[in-house]
Parts: C-alpha cells; sequence; structure tokens
C-alpha cells in the first residue's frame, strides 16, 4: 500500500467529499458543466483514473459515455460511487490506475484522471509511463483531461497552512511542507464528538508537476494539448490524439 493510499483509508476517504462544500448532486452537475465547456460532449467509452467517489465518472455517464470504467484504490470511495450510480452504465474497479489498459478491449474514447490524482502516483517516471499508455490507448481523435493542483512552487511561510472547510460538527486544515521533488500534504481534521473535539490527522507526499513539464511529457507520447485553465484552483488541461 503506497503513503497516498494509506492517507486515504485512515482519513480522507470517510472526509472526501465533505470537504468540497457541495452536495454530491452539486459537484456532479459543476463537474458535468466543466467537461461540456472543455469539449466532451460525446464521450464513448470512457476510462475514470483515480475516480475517487465518483463526481467525474457520474458525470461522463449523464453526458452520454456508452461506459465508464471508474478505478480507484479506495473501497470507501468506490463504496460511496455505488450508492449513486442507479442505472447509469458505470463500471467501478478497486485496483491500481496504472494497470487500467487491462480492461480495455478497444481504444477509450475518453480518458479523464483529475481531482490531483496525477499527483499522487508515487514517482515522475509513473506519470511519465501512465502518459505514454494513455496515448497508446485512446481512440484517433480521443481526449484526456488532466486536472491536478501545481505544487512546483509551493507556499512558504504561514501561507502553507489552508483551510478546507469548516462546519459547526467538523474542521478541517492543511498544512504543506517543501520536501524536495514533493510536497507533504499534513491533513488535520477536528471532528466534534460526544466527548468534545478530537483531532484526526494524516499526511502524504504530492508530486510537484508543473504545467510545463506536463505540457511537454504529454507532446512527447504524441498528444496535443486542445485547450488550458484554471478551475477552483485546479490546472485543467485537455489533449487530443
Amino acid at each position: 500500500m503506497t503513503a497516498s493510499q494509506k492517507h486515504y483509508e485512515r482519513l480522507l476517504a470517510q472526509h472526501y467529499s465533505w470537504m468540497f462544500g457541495l452536495p454530491f448532486s452539486g459537484k456532479v452537475r459543476e463537474q458535468t458543466e466543466l467537461l461540456k465547456d472543455l469539449g466532451i460532449d460525446a464521450p464513448g467509452i470512457a476510462m475514470d483514473l483515480g475516480c475517487g467517489s465518483g463526481f467525474q465518472s457520474i458525470a461522463l455517464a449523464d453526458l452520454g459515455a456508452e461506459t465508464v470504467h471508474a478505478i480507484d484504490t479506495s473501497g470507501t470511495l468506490l463504496a460511496e460511487l455505488r450508492e449513486h450510480v442507479g442505472e447509469r452504465s458505470i463500471v467501478p474497479y478497486e485496483m491500481n490506475l496504472m494497470r487500467f489498459a487491462d480492461l480495455l478491449d478497444g481504444p477509450a474514447d475518453t480518458i479523464v484522471c483529475m481531482g490531483d490524482t496525477l499527483t499522487h502516483l508515487a514517482n515522475l517516471s509513473d506519470v511519465m509511463a501512465l502518459f505514454a499508455e494513455i496515448a497508446k490507448c485512446l481512440s484517433e481523435g480521443g481526449h484526456l483531461v488532466l486536472s491536478w493542483r501545481d505544487l512546483s512552487s509551493p507556499p512558504q511561510g504561514i501561507e502553507r497552512f489552508i483551510p478546507v472547510r469548516a462546519t459547526d460538527d467538523k474542521l478541517m486544515t492543511c498544512f504543506l511542507e517543501d520536501s524536495g521533488d514533493t510536497v507533504v500534504v499534513h491533513d488535520l481534521v477536528h471532528v466534534r464528538e460526544a466527548e468534545g473535539w478530537q483531532l484526526h490527522k494524516s499526511s502524504y507526499p504530492k508530486l510537484k508537476l508543473s504545467p510545463a513539464w506536463v505540457a511537454k511529457e504529454l507532446a512527447s507520447v504524441g498528444l496535443t494539448i486542445a485547450k488550458e485553465q484554471i478551475a477552483r484552483g485546479m490546472n485543467v488541461l485537455v489533449a487530443k490524439r
């Protein structure tokens, strides 16, 4: 189990959907509109790499995907996804996203890897290997959508302390610690319980991925950048084969 997987198992999975501050359906609507704005209006056979609780998977299905293969290593988050699937053609898999090609009988038309999933990979070599495999598996004219937080120039001093969300019974803050090729994210969640406020904490490393580096690596495997933008503090990039 990787450090990221341990972090989600110990802490983050149980607070993941809550921390976005929207009802589940509201987050799905937000991601549906984002994908539409990015030109993803006919997803075809779709892969959601690092699907989490399924915001993008459900958005892809609602945009008319023939099938959505939804991959994550967190059984907790996949269980949450299953609660919202309904009649949609979404198939969840608890597995390492690096093995996504094993699920395909032919090319994929749309592959998304969003919500900072890229930065959870073990090293830059894994990111490059993933890009190469995606390029092989995309159909001609197929789309790749990435979103991630650019931590290549991490905040300094007190700016490293970032409030995430606060409600009457829960408060979440993260603290960033520069560690060379990675930034260690310390998540602190205070929860109001019967005996009073209790602190739950865990940490994990995230890769530093600059937009320029990502664009260069995608070009090296034959993908063309179609669109780039910032959405809710995340870098969003669309590439085509």
